[in-house]
Parts: structure tokens; C-alpha cells; sequence
């Protein structure tokens, strides 16, 4: 496979000269061992002025060019848009760049690793914008996670007894769900996330007791069509033991990832990850304003994403409950 090198200075020196012997670009292409496309583009590319063409003005006008820098840098009003949905809504690079590019007309679209290689940039390194991204990681790179003890779960069903439908998250209704931990673990909130259309309840705990969390759980997912609760997957804690009681009240099928496999939950573990964005470690769930946790969720729940067509999850829910009524 032939890889192309760009001209150095001293081969436009060379069709300088040649051009101005009155070589054509097929002679000028084989004696710098060229293809004459590669010349041709060369002489229209980089002529100045039209006609002309002079080595040093031509390595200028190339130098300018790949060193103009990237789109997010040339372009202010896009990164203005880009900066504010960071800072202002949390919203992912890959998020934001699938806004632009499906959901609007106005700017131009960029990848998300445009995104990302602009934000990592040395210029931009004083911003720390690095802090509005999900892990918030000053360097580029993936970080070893630490897996969670299992308990003892009485009644408990393995995943690998759960039905082959709910695991290409097709089939509305199923959910997954977890513990967020605070102020040392000495603070928690429960959050439920639906499989297939991302939507997440939250609320805080008083305690971590089976009890408490069973009861909060019911409270959430109560107000649901019965067809909006199927079923709910765990990890194995013990805050959730009590899982026979939501399966009553319910009547939602409960079952158990392995242990030390909290990845086969991994829709509620990304909504972790994202809401403690807003709910970091040192939180203090306790004099936190509902209205303000309230909030919190929501704009979780407003976020477009990739997976859904750039939908919010509060949409994608909406239009599953719309289509099963109308089944019914």
C-alpha cells in the first residue's frame, strides 16, 4: 500500500523551476518521482497569484492551512454552543455532537472526538472544561473500577434465568436498579433505570435498610402503568433483599446480576456516573432541597441521546406508554 508524503520545500523548488522551463506536469511528476495528479493539485492548490506559482508562498499558504486549527477554534458561535451545553446542561461530547448534526441546521456539526481532542488541548487546559465531562479525568484514558461484595439474596433469580427479550432492550418496561452512595457512605438515594428508553427515578434514603429501600422503590414505581414495570434487575447488596416485597406490591419479576458483575446492569450504572455530575461524593443529601435533587433528575431525564435517536429519555418513555395504550 502506498503511503503519500506532502512536498517538502525543496521539491516545490523544483517545480518551480521546471515550470518556468516550460515542462508539462507529466515531465515535472516523473522527475520528482510524483503522479501528475499530485502536481496538477499542487499548481492550482498553492498558486499565488492565479497563474504564478512561487515555492516559498506555496509552503506558506500550505503551512496556513493545516495549522489553521480545528473548527471548534476557528468557529466562536460553536463554541459558545458547545461550551454552554458542557458547562450549563452536562451535556456528553457525543451528545452534543449528535445534536448538531441530526437535530438542528444552524451550526456546523463536529465529532465528538473533535470535541474531546479540543477540550484536552493545551490551549484550553486553564478552562478544565475536563471537569464537566462524565468521570471528570484530567488525562485522556480509561480508569480501573473496583467491584462490590455480593450478599446473600433469599428467593433471588439469576440473570441467567431472566427471559433472552429483555437483554437487546426491545421490550418496554424492564428496569435495573442501585444505590448511590454519599458523605462516606453514610448517604444514599436510590435510582431505577428503564432499559430500554433510559429514563431514571431517583430518591434519597433515610437508610440503607432493606426495608427502606423496598418501600421507597414501591413508592416510585407505583405510580407507573402496569405496563411500564415488568421487571428489575439488582447487584447483589443487601439493600435489596427485601426484593419479594416490591415483586408483590408490583407485580414486577426481580432478578440478580453474578457477583462482582455490576456491568451486567450497566444502564443504571451509566446513569450513576452521569448523575454524579450534579451529586458528587461529598454531597450532603440531607439538606439538600428536594426541588434542587427533583431537578437534578430532570434535566437527566431531558438530555438527548445517542441511542435513542437523540431523544431525551422523558420522550422515548413517553412515546412507549403512548404506543402501548393505544395496543390496549
Amino acid at each position: 500500500m502506498r503511503i503519500y508524503k506532502q512536498l517538502n520545500h525543496s521539491e516545490r523548488v523544483k517545480i518551480s523551476v521546471l515550470k518556468q522551463s516550460g515542462a508539462s506536469i507529466t515531465l515535472i511528476g516523473e522527475q520528482l518521482g510524483r503522479s501528475k495528479s499530485t502536481i496538477s493539485r499542487e499548481l492550482r492548490r498553492n498558486a499565488a497569484p492565479p497563474g504564478e506559482y512561487w515555492p516559498d508562498t506555496a509552503h506558506t499558504i500550505t503551512l496556513t492551512r493545516r495549522f489553521r486549527g480545528c473548527i471548534l477554534v476557528r468557529n466562536k458561535q460553536l463554541q459558545s454552543f458547545v461550551t454552554g451545553k458542557m458547562v450549563n446542561h452536562y451535556w456528553t461530547p457525543e451528545q452534543i455532537a449528535g445534536y448538531l448534526k441530526y437535530k438542528q441546521k444552524t451550526l456546523p456539526s463536529v465529532s465528538h472526538e473533535t470535541i474531546y481532542s479540543w477540550i484536552y488541548s493545551t490551549p484550553l487546559k486553564s478552562e478544565k472544561l475536563w471537569q464537566y465531562l462524565t468521570r471528570r479525568k484530567r488525562k485522556r484514558g480509561l480508569r480501573k473500577s473496583k467491584s462490590a461484595g455480593a450478599s446473600r439474596i433469599p428467593n433471588r433469580i439469576s440473570i441467567w434465568d431472566r427471559p433472552k427479550v429483555i437483554e437487546n432492550r426491545k421490550e418496554f418496561g424492564h428496569w435495573e436498579g442501585d444505590l448511590v452512595s454519599c458523605q462516606k457512605n453514610s448517604q444514599h438515594m436510590l435510582v431505577l433505570t428503564e432499559r430500554k428508553t433510559m429514563l431514571t427515578l431517583s430518591c434519597i434514603l433515610k437508610s440503607k435498610t432493606a426495608i427502606e429501600t423496598s418501600n421507597k422503590m414501591v413508592t416510585l414505581m407505583e405510580r407507573l402503568p402496569t405496563q411500564a414495570r415488568k421487571s428489575i434487575t439488582f447487584d447483589n447488596g443487601g439493600e435489596f433483599a427485601k426484593h419479594d416485597v416490591v415483586a408483590k406490591e408490583l407485580g414486577i419479576k426481580t432478578y440478580f446480576c453474578d457477583p462482582y458483575s455490576s456491568w451486567q446492569k450497566g444502564g443504571v450504572e451509566h446513569a450513576n456516573g452521569r448523575l454524579r455530575r450534579d451529586l458528587p461524593r461529598w454531597m450532603n443529601l440531607k439538606t439538600m432541597d428536594k426541588e434542587d435533587f427533583d431537578e437534578v433528575i430532570e434535566n437527566y431525564n431531558s438530555t438527548p441521546r445517542k441511542r435513542l435517536n437523540w431523544d431525551a429519555p422523558i420522550q422515548a418513555f413517553n412515546k412507549n406508554i403512548n404506543r402501548v395504550a393505544l395496543q390496549t
